[in-house]
């Protein structure tokens, strides 16, 4: 009996890959249905050459513990460079605190974020 347990498991472990693999019909189906936004190729700002006199925006997309480590980043900045502004987004509004679950989402978090015109943006996530 014991064998017989240990073959079906593994077979189900098989079937649950198999439907996962890219390239089988029922994934190919699945990606076909979910519209992707094409994405162009990203251009880096250059890093400010110093945090002095600048504002910088702590971004937390709401996952277990994020949250406290930017807070712990936001207390440690002020102690390294003058005269900066952290800004907390998650306390000014609670709705960025997500993952972003479409494009129209993330354009709209972005969008937040920049009405506050931050010189410099982290963001982090945790477990």
């Amino acid at each position: 009996m014991p064998g017989r347990r240990r073959v079906g498991l593994i077979f189900s472990m098989m079937v649950l890959i198999m439907y996962t693999m890219p390239g089988l019909p029922g994934y190919a189906m699945a990606s076909e249905d979910k519209k992707i936004p094409k994405v162009g190729p990203v251009k880096m700002n250059s890093r400010p050459a110093s945090l002095e006199g600048k504002t910088v925006l702590l971004r937390w997309n709401g996952k277990y513990n994020g949250d406290k480590f930017l807070s712990r980043v936001g207390e440690l900045i002020p102690q390294q460079v003058k005269s900066v502004k952290i800004i907390k987004m998650w306390e000014i509004d609670k709705a960025t605190a997500t993952i972003s679950k479409s494009a129209e989402v993330s354009k709209q978090v972005a969008a937040n974020i920049t009405k506050l015109k931050p010189d410099l943006v982290i963001a982090a996530q945790a477990d």
